[in-house]
């Protein structure tokens, strides 16, 4: 019985969290969305430039999903190039990794202060007649709801570690590859590549997960979130497509390039990060480099991603010539 308490426990709290992120997220969207939009729309074809923009974009927003969905939205009108969205959206996976500090932070002893900004939020939302305020208010709160669900599931967590089985069971998903890709799938569902990180996090810093396979589980949801980009490209321009398969493509080159290291320098990593921070501050710091060294490997290559996504989905005639016509009227080379 106790265990069946835990596990709704955890769930419960796992539904706290998620809408803290949700209120966070789309009043974030809602303050900053059409401010961004103007920003995108001056960027240039200076690589830190078009980088620093998708940082800010998707640290204002609190979503890199967000962030890729307008550059889609944007190439399809052709307001940006498809070379401009490849820097943005490389720029976008780092903005909302800052988020993930927050979450370790949960484990220190300001969670219990954070998370009374769940009722100072409410207040300015029940005081408050102004939308930009109120949009304040939900922001505040959503940031409370965050660490309140941090804060259940780990009680939970810490409760179920004391079932045998079930300790056995998540410590026996030792395979890198497959957690992965079960990082990828459960990101794919819950659209979050954060929200998969606060539930590693609680895992790892309650010994349930081993700290590399904790990082396996963020590389995965970061391609994961690919899926909502993907879906948003679904019926546009070709260019808006290929804007889609760019994101998709970073992600998955960082798993690429990290996934390797973890696996043949996995026992010595472990032992490495034993004695020195909290699993919880090492989650947030891997999900941190894994998008930063990405974005330093591959922004080189921006222009080959480009021209790899016009390989794989070539020009139709028809939208050849809108494509054009586009060009021509807002001077997009």
């Amino acid at each position: 019985m106790e265990i069946l308490t835990s596990v709704l426990t955890f769930f419960a709290g796992l539904g706290v969290f998620l809408a803290g992120m949700k209120l966070v997220s789309s009043n974030m969207q809602g303050l900053a969305a059409n401010k961004i939009k103007d920003t995108l729309n001056k960027v240039s074809d200076n690589k830190l430039a078009g980088v620093g923009l998708g940082v800010g974009a998707s640290f204002l927003m609190q979503s890199s999903t967000a962030t890729t969905v307008i550059v889609i939205s944007m190439v399809n009108a052709g307001l940006i190039s498809l070379y401009q969205s490849a820097l943005i959206i490389m720029g976008a996976n780092i903005g909302t990794t800052f988020t993930v500090l927050l979450f370790s932070v949960g484990y220190l002893p300001l969670s219990e202060i954070l998370a009374v900004s769940a009722l100072a939020g409410i207040f300015v939302v029940i005081a408050s007649k102004n939308e930009k305020v109120t949009r304040i208010g939900w922001i505040v709160a959503g940031f409370g709801f965050i660490f309140i669900g941090l804060d259940t599931m780990e009680r939970a967590v810490v409760l179920l570690k004391d079932a045998p089985f079930l300790a056995k069971a998540l410590l026996s998903l030792d395979s890198l590859v497959v957690l992965t890709i079960l990082g990828l799938l459960f990101s794919a569902i819950t659209q979050s590549s954060n929200a998969t990180t606060g539930i590693v996090i609680t895992l790892a810093q309650a010994g349930l997960m081993p700290i590399t396979g904790a990082f396996a589980v963020i590389m995965g949801s970061n391609v994961g979130t690919c899926v909502t980009a993907m879906l948003a490209g679904m019926g546009t321009a070709v260019n808006a497509r290929r804007a889609a398969l760019i994101h998709l493509f970073f992600n998955a080159a960082g798993v690429v390039l990290f996934l390797p290291f973890l696996l043949v320098g996995r026992q010595m990593i472990e032992n490495a990060l034993k004695s020195s921070l909290s699993p919880s501050m090492w989650v947030a710091y891997f999900h941190i480099a894994f998008n930063i060294v990405t974005t330093l490997a591959l922004l080189p290559f921006a222009k080959s991603l480009t021209d790899l996504s016009v390989k794989v989905i070539p020009e139709v005639k028809k939208e050849a010539k809108k494509l054009k016509k586009v060009k021509k009227v807002y001077k997009i080379n």
